[in-house]
C-alpha cells in the first residue's frame, strides 16, 4: 500500500527535506479500485504482538504552545516505561540537532531514560529523490550523533525515510549491501497508519483552545489506528499467509504522545501483547525481501502487495483533508 507522505522539499547539495508539517503531507497512497479489490474473509490472530517505534527524533511535528522538545520526549519516555516498554527505539535525523540546545536535551532524556536511538539518516533524505551515493553519505554523517548519544548501545538498526527503499533496483541493492556492510539491521514496519498527520491540526486546535475540534482529534486518531491496524493485518495474511509479529511506526510528536496511553489501551483491548524490536525482527519475514523497484515503497506487508499486485482489502480513506482544513 503506497504510503506516504509529502511534498518532498529537496534543497541544494545532499538533497536536505525541510521540516516536515502534516500541512505539507500528502498520501501517495492509492487505494485499489472497487473491481481489484477482495474482503478480507480470513481470522485475525487472538493474541498479536507489536513493537512501537518512533520516527524523527529528536523533534517531529509542530510544537503547540507551552510545549518543546525536551518536555515531550520527556513525557513519551515516562509513558513507555510505564507500560514497561524500556528499550524502544527512535530514529534519529542529527541535523535537528545542530544548535538546538532543547533538541540536543531531548535526546539525552531519551536515552538516559533507558530508551534506544537509531539511525533515520541525518536530515530525513528521500532515496528515491537522490542517488545511492548521496544516501550513504546521510547514513555515514549521522553516526558520530548516533555514537555520542547511544555510547554502548546498539544504534546499528536503520529506518528508511518516508519508508522508501529505493525507485530503482539499483538503488534498493546498492544501499542494501551499504547498510550490510556497514553492520546495519533494517527497521521494517508492519503497521503505520501515519500518526504524524494530526500533530499540526492539534497545535493550531490547541492555540484557539477549541475543545470541540481537539475531541475529534483524539477520538478520529483512534478510530484510524483501529482501521488501519486491521488493515495492516489483513496484509500480512495475503502478502505471507499468516500474521507475523508487528513492528508500529509512530512519531515523536506532541499529539502521538498525548495518545499513546489510549492507544496502548486500544491495542490491549485487540488482544495484542508487547515486545522488542530486535526480538519481532527475528521473526523469518523480516528477513525476506520483495526485491522490487517501488517509488514509494511502503510497510513491508505494502512491498510485497504491490510487487506482487494483491488485491488490498477495502478500507476507509484517512481524514487528510479534514485535519489540513481544521482550526485555520
Amino acid at each position: 500500500m503506497k504510503r506516504l507522505l509529502l511534498a518532498i522539499l529537496l534543497s541544494t547539495g545532499l538533497g536536505l527535506v525541510a521540516p516536515c508539517t502534516a500541512a505539507a503531507f500528502q498520501s501517495s497512497y492509492q487505494p485499489a479500485t472497487p473491481s481489484a479489490a477482495q474482503p478480507f474473509t480470513g481470522a485475525l490472530d487472538s493474541h498479536p504482538t507489536v513493537a512501537l517505534t518512533f520516527d524523527d527524533l529528536p523533534a517531529a511535528g509542530s510544537l503547540p504552545q507551552g510545549q518543546n522538545r525536551s518536555k515531550i520526549l520527556t513525557t513519551l519516555a515516562a509513558e513507555l516505561k510505564t507500560v514497561h516498554l524500556e528499550g524502544t527505539y527512535g530514529f534519529v535525523n542529527a541535523v535537528k540537532l545542530e544548535n538546538d540546545p532543547d533538541a540536543q536535551q531531548a535526546l539525552r532524556i531519551w536515552v538516559d531514560a533507558g530508551m534506544n536511538i537509531g539511525s533515520h539518516t541525518w536530515s530525513h533524505m528521500s532515496l528515491t529523490g537522490n542517488t545511492a551515493e548521496a544516501f550513504e553519505h546521510e547514513i555515514a554523517l549521522n553516526e558520530p550523533a548516533l555514537a555520542q548519544y547511544a555510547g554502548a548501545r546498539d544504534w546499528h538498526w536503520f529506518r528508511y525515510p518516508f519508508l522508501w527503499e529505493g525507485d530503482t533496483l539499483e538503488k534498493r541493492h546498492a544501499v542494501r549491501a551499504y547498510l550490510k556492510d556497514h553492520g546495519y539491521r533494517v527497521a521494517q514496519v508492519s503497521l503505520d497508519f501515519e500518526d504524524y498527520a494530526w500533530n499540526d491540526a492539534y497545535a493550531r486546535c490547541s492555540a484557539k483552545a477549541d475543545s470541540e475540534a481537539i475531541a475529534w482529534l483524539k477520538q478520529s486518531y483512534l478510530d484510524t489506528a483501529a482501521d488501519y491496524i486491521r488493515l495492516g493485518r489483513e496484509e500480512e495474511h495475503i502478502a505471507f499467509g499468516h500474521e507475523i509479529p508487528n513492528v508500529m511506526l509512530l512519531h515523536a510528536t506532541a499529539f502521538t504522545t498525548l495518545m499513546l496511553p489510549n492507544l496502548v489501551e486500544q491495542l490491549r483491548k485487540e488482544g495484542f501483547g508487547f515486545a522488542a524490536l530486535a526480538d519481532v525482527e527475528q521473526d523469518p519475514a523480516y528477513a525476506q525481501d520483495p526485491d522490487a523497484a517501488l517509488k514509494y515503497g511502503g510497510t513491508l506487508p505494502d512491498q510485497f502487495m504491490d510487487s506482487r499486485h494483491l488485491p488490498y482489502p477495502p478500507f476507509k480513506p484517512k481524514p487528510f483533508d479534514k485535519l489540513k482544513s481544521l482550526c485555520w
